[in-house]
């Protein structure tokens, strides 16, 4: 019987200010605060990904492992400012298990 390597949790965010241009800047930034607070082990066992940006919206979805998904939350919300120096702020919107149902629950929750 298969066994996953991993369980993941899909966080949701809501982007606030000066929003990094691409998506590669925003995870970067995440990856950064993350080495920052817990060390190249704590963001390595992260398993970090980012599944979608879009800054028009100021919309994000990572994905993490459920195990690190609390050193996650914590380095988003050390982040005040983005790489110019310019106020950001990231809000976790909602967590799922799936992104089929993070996605459902996403228009009702992201106002």
């Amino acid at each position: 019987m298969p066994v996953r390597p991993y369980r993941k949790r899909y966080l949701a965010l809501r982007l606030e200010g000066s929003l990094p241009e691409e998506g590669e800047e925003f995870l970067a930034l995440v990856l950064d605060a993350l080495v920052e607070l817990f060390g190249e082990s704590g963001a390595a066992g992260a398993r970090l990904k980012l599944i979608e940006y879009d800054a028009g919206r100021g919309v994000a979805i990572l994905r993490c492992s459920h195990t690190h998904m609390g050193l996650v939350r914590a380095a988003l919300a050390s982040i005040t400012a983005n790489r110019a120096g310019k106020p950001l702020a990231i809000h976790v919107v909602d967590a799922s298990g799936t992104l089929r149902a993070l996605r459902k629950r996403l228009p009702t929750r992201a106002r």
